[in-house]
């Protein structure tokens, strides 16, 4: 798929060659302390050894791509908030230096959220959740359809719509991916199992592959799902004769929530079903059930 959105736009906001022509200015050095995370930032976590090896990189090469910033929004206490490359300061502070350069831009709140986002995807992948929450934040904060971060992140829908899925995730299962048990496509599987933590746990203990997880969450799945004519909710993605309205109304509420919603039925009649794994989950759909307005 073609990259659409930011994927030119973040180049030309780097580009400091044409920064004279088009007005803007160039790279400056800025303090190192004048300087503080974006509260946009998906990472939520730095390998202290990657972020070693950068410094040491640094310390050998310099910084080669500024850091692009903007001026602090309301609650930063520094002077500038980095939009990206926060792990270049990150190890520019472990290599010891007093001064980075940056590039400053005017932003919005919606372009640094976006800019954020697709810099972390493409210079270093994120985590699965991380990528996800980004995605969230995009749409409830932003008002973005599935479509909309698709388009701007150069991902097809279906991959933005499994990756909002994962955050109906139960916590134990988050920690199996996080801990490198389980990879992203054991955690894409088990989201079509009701209780996915016993067999999670099989297949870490048996070391199965992700075809040998789906083998066994279709056979779990198919004697009690078929036979009381669930088949379409059975499995991710569902039949292909779901209304696609429906689709996307089941996809837009489990973003929206953060737990998976299945919708079965017609647009006139049916049920909806919202599936947590904690108590915390479940207060949280009830807070949501009887909040007025």
């Amino acid at each position: 798929m073609a990259q659409k959105g930011l994927g030119r736009g973040l180049s030309a906001l780097f580009d400091d060659g044409n920064a004279e022509s088009s007005g803007a200015s160039g790279p400056e050095l800025v303090a190192v302390s004048d300087l503080s995370p974006s509260p946009f930032q998906p990472r939520q976590i730095f390998d202290p050894e990657r972020l070693d090896e950068l410094a040491a990189s640094i310390r050998s090469q310099g910084i080669l791509q500024p850091l692009l910033v903007r001026e602090a929004s309301e609650g930063v206490k520094t002077r500038y908030e980095i939009i990206a490359g926060e792990r270049r300061w990150r190890a520019a502070q472990r290599a010891r230096l007093h001064e980075v350069p940056v590039i400053i831009r005017p932003l919005s709140n919606v372009d640094a959220a976006e800019i954020a986002l697709l810099e972390n995807i493409q210079r270093e992948d994120l985590s699965i959740f991380e990528e996800a929450e980004g995605y969230r934040r995009l749409i409830t904060q932003f008002g973005y359809t599935q479509t909309d971060v698709a388009e701007r992140v150069g991902k097809s829908r279906a991959h933005v719509a499994n990756s909002l899925r994962l955050l109906a995730m139960p916590e134990a299962l988050r920690r199996m991916v996080e801990d490198g048990q389980l990879t992203a496509g054991h955690a894409r599987a088990l989201l079509a199992v009701e209780n996915p933590i016993p067999l999670a746990r099989q297949a870490v203990a048996e070391r199965w592959s992700v075809r040998e997880l789906e083998r066994a969450v279709r056979q779990l799945s198919s004697p009690a799902d078929l036979t009381a004519g669930d088949s379409s909710s059975a499995l991710p993605g569902g039949a292909s004769d779901k209304d696609p309205d429906l689709r996307e109304a089941e996809e837009a509420a489990t973003a929206k929530l953060g737990l998976s919603v299945h919708i079965q039925g017609s647009g006139t009649k049916g049920q909806v079903r919202v599936s947590y794994a904690s108590l915390e989950q479940l207060e949280l759909i009830l807070s949501k059930l009887s909040a007025k307005g």
